[in-house]
């Protein structure tokens, strides 16, 4: 292209003193030597520059080859010293800023291996401990070794049967969780009422709530909020938080449901309880994968830590955004909503 400029410019030059070449008032300068010299000096300009520039992609294809063989093998890679002029200031800092973005995605991965191999071991144990003590009980009923009591057979039944349901609710969160992760969930969206949900979820808990003096309330301002989501999936997420309300907020009097439209069309939902503070460095982990609170993990508590994972994955689908805030006061889950969403194409 460099060059088609050059020679039609020399043509141009050419075909200008060729016709005007008769005439006195033109100089020397006007004659073929010296176009022949002005045309090689810009030729030889347009050499070098375009040489220079060949340098410099060549250079630059070099460190990008380097670069992603580093990134294969999962290698640093250094940057050549000898770097001048503007293009290559620019190279060194896209360079770096790829090596920094690259060590980081490395050591997040390394982390979250770290993180998820802990979680499967967790897991493991949370799921034989409850099958150790079903094949036990069970065990003492169809083969006893003395004459059992019926009172004694009911009630290694009911251990049984409350140590199934335990299973039962692992095996359901890591299930909704490899939906979540594998991109295939698609969204069944409608519109429904936000305070039926509300109702709807808390009814489930009302028992269990009165058992620990825990009181249920909801709050909506409107009072009838109408949205758009997945009724189903959403109550999931509300019944994770509830749920997570009552295991880990031991000494709460109240938990409460409040739901508020904003502008921009959008809905924000909180699930607030007073029970004790969640630590400052544990607010901004806890929706990540694989991530728990230590304190939390006990015996009488149980579950795979995943119920804040999901979560997130729920909201995120629905292009929302959830957050914590834990104060000595009040513990909220803060969720914002737009109050509608596209419907997704069901793949069959």
């Amino acid at each position: 292209m460099i060059f088609g400029i050059g020679f039609i410019l020399a043509a141009g030059w050419v075909l200008f003193f060729d016709i005007l070449k008769e005439r006195p008032s033109w100089s020397s300068w006007t004659s073929w030597p010296s176009f022949c010299l002005f045309t090689g000096l810009l030729t030889l300009l347009l050499l070098v520059f375009v040489i220079r520039q060949a340098v410099k992609e060549s250079r630059l294809t070099r460190l990008m080859v380097e670069l992603q063989s580093a990134i294969e093998q999962e290698e640093s890679v250094d940057l050549p010293g000898k770097l001048k002029g503007p293009i290559d200031r620019q190279i060194k800092e896209l360079f770096e800023l790829t090596q920094s973005q690259f060590e980081a995605e490395h050591q997040e991965q390394l982390q979250m291996a770290a993180s998820k191999e802990e979680m499967m071991t967790n897991i493991s144990h949370d799921l034989r401990t409850p099958l150790t003590a079903i094949i036990g009980y069970l065990g003492l009923v169809v083969t006893p070794t003395t004459a059992m009591r019926p009172e004694d057979e009911k009630k290694y039944l009911e251990t049984a049967y409350h140590k199934a349901n335990q299973m039962k609710v692992l095996v359901e969160d890591l299930f909704e969780f490899a939906k979540l992760q594998s991109s295939q969930i698609t969204l069944n969206v409608s519109d429904f009422s936000l305070g039926d949900l509300f109702d709807q979820v808390l009814a489930n808990y009302a028992v269990e709530a009165e058992k620990k003096g825990i009181r249920l309330t909801t709050q909506l301002a409107p009072e009838l909020i109408v949205m758009a989501g997945d009724s189903e999936k959403l109550a999931r997420v509300l019944i994770n938080l509830v749920e997570n309300a009552l295991k880990y907020g031991q000494g709460a009097s109240f938990i409460k449901l409040t739901a508020q439209e904003k502008p921009g069309d959008q809905v924000e939902i909180r699930v607030v309880n007073n029970g004790p503070a969640i630590p400052e460095n544990s607010l901004n982990q806890l929706f990540n994968r694989f991530y728990r609170v230590e304190s939390s993990r006990n015996t009488k508590t149980g579950g795979t830590g995943l119920g804040l994972s999901i979560v997130k994955g729920v909201i995120d689908k629905h292009h929302g955004q959830v957050h914590a805030e834990s104060t000595e006061d009040l513990t909220a889950f803060i969720i914002t909503l737009p109050k509608q969403q596209e419907k997704e194409e069901v793949n069959v």
